[in-house]
């Protein structure tokens, strides 16, 4: 059964981008159909996977959505008219099978410049989970990467997710936009869609900024903050600040073509490994290969090492711990 996960948080320069497009990476690595659905402004996810986009023509997601804008409150398209619509546009666009993926793939439908546009018709935020259910040979694990504004795009993605992935840098403004993620959450389920947070990851950490510990003390702390228990939510890793994944991003490929040291990514690593065992694929996590076979003296920046000199473990004793007190969110 397919789970969507939205990379979403209501602040911009949180790394969102990042996460959808390493994600799918890894996920794909790991032997998993991963879809890719870029809602966001400017479509950094989408060029940020231009590396192994394929030399074939393709409609837009706009279209699409325009195709059903006559669809009243609370109706979802039919499967067969999302496959006529899908198949006029050329979508998703199915990138080419890298050799480490193994049998993943990652499958893309791609932000245009008239997404918002096209979503200001609509009547219906069942449009989007409409699509997803009618794309053939369906996914394993669908990533939306959010719309930084609101309206109908972001309802229609509000509805069809099923897990909130909130990737959060270390500074004040993020928590205000955390908070407001959750409100909007509430509000989704409120109106009888189920749907969780499934984590939160600190993301360009850099942990001599004092921040860091007030920030993941704030979190910490947290008891029930609309619905959610925050202090249970909060990954135990976090994303070391680098440079590396901005050259990645500007060259649209991958984090391990710009270093070859795992520390970098390790925490991305870890962070796929959740959503397999979350998403019901944990048989597929145990298939470390590629990029995502670390060493076990791959340095992990772990959250409860925070307050130390140097919050930096070895992945080996990393796991080990992590074994031994088994939280909830591993």
């Amino acid at each position: 059964m397919r789970t969507t996960y939205g990379i979403a948080i209501r602040k911009g320069g949180q790394g969102k981008s990042t996460t959808v497009s390493t994600l799918a990476r890894l996920l794909a690595l790991y032997g998993a159909r991963v879809l890719v659905v870029d809602l966001a402004q400017p479509g950094t996810t989408t060029a940020s996977l231009r590396d192994a986009w394929p030399r074939t023509e393709h409609g837009d997601l706009s279209s699409v959505l325009v195709s059903f804008r006559h669809l009243p409150p609370g109706a979802t398209p039919a499967a067969r008219e999302v496959r006529t619509a899908l198949s006029a546009a050329g979508l998703p666009v199915a990138l080419p099978s890298q050799p480490s993926w193994s049998g993943g793939r990652i499958s893309v439908v791609p932000w245009d410049e008239l997404q918002g546009d096209a979503a200001a018709f609509l009547q219906s935020e069942r449009v989007l989970a409409g699509i997803l259910a009618g794309i053939p040979d369906a996914p394993d694990i669908v990533l939306i990467d959010y719309p930084a504004e609101g309206g109908p795009l972001l309802t229609n993605a509000l509805t069809v997710t099923d897990r909130v992935i909130m990737p959060l840098a270390a500074e004040t403004p993020a928590l205000e936009g955390a908070d407001a993620m959750l409100r909007l959450m509430t509000r989704v389920r409120e109106a009888g869609h189920p749907i969780t947070l499934g984590g939160i990851l600190l993301t360009r950490c850099d942990p001599k900024n004092k921040r860091v510990f007030d920030i993941v003390q704030t979190i910490l702390q947290a008891d029930d903050v609309q619905g959610e228990p925050l202090s249970r939510k909060l990954y135990p890793f976090a994303i070391r600040a680098n440079e590396f994944y901005e050259q990645a991003f500007r060259f649209g490929e991958p984090i391990w073509e710009r270093t070859s040291n795992p520390s970098h990514w390790g925490g991305y690593v870890l962070l796929a490994e959740w959503v397999l065992r979350d998403a019901g694929l944990a048989h597929l996590a145990a298939a470390r290969r590629g990029p995502a076979l670390l060493p076990p003296d791959t340095h992990i920046l772990a959250i409860s090492a925070l307050v130390l000199d140097d919050p930096e473990m070895r992945l080996a004793d990393f796991e080990a711990a992590r074994a031994a007190t088994r939280p909830s969110l591993q």
